[in-house]
């Protein structure tokens, strides 16, 4: 199996396990959510299968509901987000970078950061428009959108730069 392929599968358990049972109950003054498992798509390389990719962002995204007991909200955004990551990454990546790179720091410097905030953003928008529908309560959703997109994108940012940089090579 590919190191990049094996990375991509214990990330994403990690990253479902973390969620669902440490961000999801956690709500920062009773506003702010992070969502941090749309970082696994930054986690598959470059050239992975486009039809591949809303399998799995469905199947991680249908793992959160099913463990965090959600109706199928964290299934559709994260099938949108892994859906326009493709086209994201032909805006943002040069034509001669290997199919086998990751889209991190290491590889897109600023451009991993604008992948990161889009696919979050995506991701944010789908699941607060979701939630938005069948919550009556607008000023709370936007506040909870915002406070909730900052804290996941801090949070991406952190886990961007920590899997971003490579370890020292020995000589």
């Amino acid at each position: 199996m590919n190191s990049s392929y094996l990375r991509f599968v214990l990330m994403s358990l990690l990253l479902i396990a973390v969620q669902v049972w440490v961000l999801s109950p956690v709500e920062l003054f009773r506003v702010a959510t992070p969502f941090v498992y749309p970082f696994v798509l930054m986690l598959l390389p470059l050239g992975a299968n486009r039809s591949l990719l809303p399998i799995l962002g469905f199947a991680i995204g249908g793992a959160i509901d099913v463990l965090g007991l959600t109706p199928g909200i964290h299934a559709a955004a994260m099938t949108l987000a892994a859906f326009v990551r493709y086209p994201l990454l032909q805006v943002l990546t040069d034509k001669e970078m290997p199919p086998s790179a990751l889209p991190l720091y290491g590889t897109l410097r600023s451009g991993a950061i604008i992948l990161m905030s889009l696919l979050l953003l995506i991701h944010h928008l789908a699941l607060y428009l979701l939630v938005g529908a069948t919550l009556h309560r607008d000023p709370y959703v936007l506040l909870s959108f915002a406070a909730g997109y900052g804290l996941s994108w801090l949070i991406g940012l952190i886990l961007l730069f920590f899997f971003g940089t490579e370890p020292p090579h020995r000589s």
